[in-house]
């Protein structure tokens, strides 16, 4: 156990933690867990796609007005490190992994991550 706290800097604040492991990708953007680099806009990015359990995006149907019936939207959620992209606003298209998304919302957390809420019309 004091191995462990010794790994720590006790002087450390918990936004420096998270600074450190976003630098690190220790906990976001670990390959052996959530991350996985993505071709965003062409450019190959350590990022997490939040989608449904096989990977992929989150399909919605509703009768709302938001969207009519016979309308299918998928949806998901990328998370990036703020210094991978940069300019990126609602409601602007977004290629990723190839295919074209809308841009829902996007505002970055901690000035460190951009989370972008993704939209696309199912055919």
């Amino acid at each position: 156990m004091k191995e462990l706290l010794e790994l720590y800097d006790t002087e450390a604040t918990f936004k420096d933690q998270v600074t450190l492991d976003l630098k690190d990708g220790e906990v976001w953007f670990n390959l052996d867990e959530f991350g996985k680099f993505h071709d965003i806009e062409g450019k190959k990015v350590l990022s997490v796609f939040v989608g449904d359990r096989r990977g992929q995006t989150i399909t919605i149907r509703t009768g709302t007005n938001e969207n009519p019936e016979g309308i299918v939207k998928s949806r998901g959620i990328l998370f990036v490190r703020a210094d991978e992209i940069e300019g990126v606003r609602a409601d602007q298209a977004l290629r990723l992994d190839g295919r074209l998304y809308t841009v829902a919302e996007a505002r970055i957390l901690q000035d460190r991550v951009w989370r972008i809420v993704l939209e696309a019309n199912e055919l």
